[in-house]
């Protein structure tokens, strides 16, 4: 079968080498089909690359070739990528993407054009690059009915986060060293804002909640706000503050999905990820937990998912229904602050014995904590569980204490 690769960045030129120089494992995988490339849509100059004969600038060359089966999509951004992969699947041909934006607020048709023209639209490297998240909860999660997920999907703000805990180095400087590694880019907010993640986070809970959750509905809060101040006192707790993707199922039945940063106890695996790395722990009703670990991003890593959807569509050759949800529903999230949740809690106070006391009086079994060389009127605390909206208001209700964080504790 002959494929097609439209944007040749990072991810796509991993694709196309995968393509190009693995030609014989391809094969094999397809029980003797030949699986080749013979298109790369790019707008850049690429004649310098070993391809550059197969490099073409007009879509429809795609489209109306009857020998292209699979149309990779790695080009980033809603438009023109929807309105290519429309064009693809409308043309009966299957389409795999990367592009975590395209999934998270276009699926719904491109699921319709999918299954009316009974092809396959598979997006297994948009959450957590190399580490099979999607097919872990379609497939082989299929005979549980999944309740929840906790997740680290962003690499960047995970290790500006490591590097607050365990080297005490500044926000600033720990963002300025992942651009300089290549982990962050010179506009840093769509990591460090939470938005990268929120995509993520409404892909999966899509999965979960079995109809489209789109990117706005999902509460999102980045990492901008966590000080020294925070990851020493979460060492204190012995707990770790990660920027976690989150949903579950309540007992009504909707879904609560959020990201934010929040304190996990170092009994906790997803306390022990570190620096870019990624990891989700998916549960369900029969199996329980299931941690899948290991790079969430990166050339090689993502492109091996893309290359893995792609063998899946030539096994195939019709429409893979089961990677699918409804569409968008009314009723389905929860609102914020509905969910059980206890809190970590950081603020200054004008008299800290009074507000000590009150905070006492106001939060059953609450925990103290401490770090070295605090100012006197600084106090920290972590709350019970309870419902997460009635804390933050008894939280805001303590009288002459300015809090100046409050993060969930997992």
């Amino acid at each position: 079968m002959k494929i097609a690769v439209m944007g040749c960045g990072t991810v796509g030129s991993g694709a196309v080498d995968i393509l190009e120089q693995k030609g014989e494992l391809l094969s094999s995988v397809c029980s003797g089909e030949e699986v080749t490339l013979k298109y790369v849509l790019d707008i850049r100059d690429l004649s310098a690359r070993p391809y550059a004969a197969k490099v073409i600038k007009d879509v429809d060359i795609i489209v109306n070739d009857p020998e292209v089966g699979v149309v990779v999509e790695t080009m980033g951004g809603t438009e023109p990528a929807f309105t290519f992969c429309m064009k693809c699947l409308n043309a009966g041909k299957s389409v795999v993407t990367s592009n975590k934006e395209l999934v998270a607020n276009k699926s719904d048709e491109l699921f319709e054009a999918a299954r009316r023209n009974n092809v396959s639209f598979l997006f297994e490297a948009s959450v957590c690059g190399g580490i099979p998240v999607i097919r872990t909860m379609f497939s082989a999660l299929s005979a549980n009915r999944l309740t929840g997920f906790d997740g680290i999907v962003n690499g960047t703000t995970n290790f500006i986060l490591t590097k607050m805990s365990r080297e005490k180095m500044s926000f600033e400087t720990a963002l300025k060293l992942a651009q300089e590694l290549g982990y962050a880019e010179r506009d840093p907010a769509a990591d460090v804002e939470g938005i990268d993640a929120c995509r993520k986070t409404a892909i999966m809970a899509s999965i979960i909640s079995g109809s489209h959750i789109l990117p706005e509905e999902v509460h999102t809060e980045g990492i901008t706000k966590i000080t020294l101040e925070d990851t020493a006192y979460a060492n204190a707790a012995d707990a770790e503050i990660k920027l976690i993707c989150r949903a579950e199922r309540m007992e009504d039945g909707r879904i609560h999905a959020s990201v934010a940063p929040a304190l996990i106890g170092r009994n906790e695996m997803l306390a022990h990820v570190s620096g870019v790395n990624n990891a989700v722990t998916v549960r369900g009703d029969s199996i329980g937990e299931v941690f899948l670990y290991g790079p969430g991003a990166g050339r090689e890593a993502t492109a091996s998912a893309v290359i893995g959807d792609v063998l899946e569509c030539v096994r195939l050759k019709r429409n893979e229904d089961h990677y699918y949800w409804q569409p968008h529903k009314e009723g389905v999230l929860c609102e914020k602050g509905e969910n059980d949740a206890a809190l970590y809690v950081r603020g200054y106070a004008k008299d800290p014995a009074r507000a000590m006391t009150e905070i006492r009086e106001t939060f059953e079994g609450v925990r103290l904590l401490a770090r070295d060389n605090a100012p006197e009127n600084e106090l920290a605390f972590i709350t019970a569980k309870a419902k997460e909206k009635e804390l933050r208001e008894a939280v805001g209700d303590i009288r002459d204490f300015a809090a100046a964080s409050v993060i969930r504790v997992l």
